[in-house]
């Protein structure tokens, strides 16, 4: 139980940072020793963050939902609502981007997740990427285009990559594409909600493996309840960091305990 204690806070405390939580589960399992059913552990926890996204940011949630229901009739009762419509369906473009990515490469990915030292020199990549993220334009989420869903996609999609950090890659897109460093975390959130609900829902498919390794509902359970109250946490708290700090903190992060965990692993 106290493993899945400090696998729920690993998760949920590095899902929404910049610094790949998939790395810090796979780094925390394999000092640990234990035992991996498939991406069974991985997928529960990644629901109990995609739930902490859901709650803390539902104001936002609701106004999207309301939103693209009415973009169906187009019959908008103000301007904000028909731009939350617009922001539903770019997030449905970044989601597909992504499906259409983990669903094609699912199988050679998942064996990836097995290499500590693949996904250290991975997050070294990570550490670079951030630091060459930079704001090229002060625009708005709501103010989002479709080349703007595309990029973010795709950055989301390549992300998939265990080492590669979600929220770091398409944070940096939203900035390259001109929006605010806090206005793209907003917008990369809001898309982490579909993808990382999605991809923990395929990975229950090793559900019955892991009970078959001695894995119980409770310690599932426990992992996914700990996960999203600091999951939750993680989001504000980095909120507040972006709006006075800047990215190469966690850069600098990256690479220390990529190098790091090249440093004290074989193979």
């Amino acid at each position: 139980m106290l493993n899945m204690v400090i696998l729920g806070l690993v998760q949920g405390l590095t899902e929404f940072l910049p610094v790949s939580s998939t790395a810090h589960l796979i780094f925390a399992e394999a000092f640990l020793g234990i035992p991996r059913p498939g991406i069974l552990l991985e997928a529960v926890l990644h629901l109990g963050t995609a739930l902490a996204a859901l709650v803390v940011l539902w104001g936002e949630v609701r106004k999207l939902v309301t939103g693209w229901g009415m973009s169906i009739t187009q019959k908008f009762p103000d301007a904000t609502t028909q731009s939350y419509g617009r922001l539903a369906w770019l997030i449905i473009l970044v989601t597909a981007i992504t499906a259409a990515a983990g669903l094609t490469l699912e199988r050679p990915l998942e064996s990836m997740f097995g290499s500590v030292r693949g996904t250290a020199v991975q997050l070294i990549l990570t550490g670079g990427l951030l630091l060459l993220a930079q704001e090229r334009g002060r625009r708005a989420m709501l103010d989002a285009t479709p080349a703007d869903a595309v990029a973010i996609g795709v950055a989301q999609a390549i992300a998939i990559v265990p080492g590669i950090s979600r929220s770091g890659t398409t944070i940096t897109a939203g900035m390259w594409m001109g929006l605010r460093k806090e206005e793209a975390a907003r917008f990369s959130f809001l898309a982490a909600i579909p993808a990382v609900a999605g991809a923990g829902i395929l990975g229950l498919k090793d559900l019955r493996l892991g009970l078959g390794m001695g894995y119980t509902p409770a310690q599932l359970l426990t992992g996914f309840a700990v996960a999203a109250l600091s999951g939750g946490v993680a989001i504000r708290w980095l909120l507040s960091v972006l709006r006075r700090g800047r990215l190469s903190y966690f850069a600098a992060y990256c690479l220390l305990a990529g190098a790091a965990v090249l440093f004290f692993t074989k193979g």
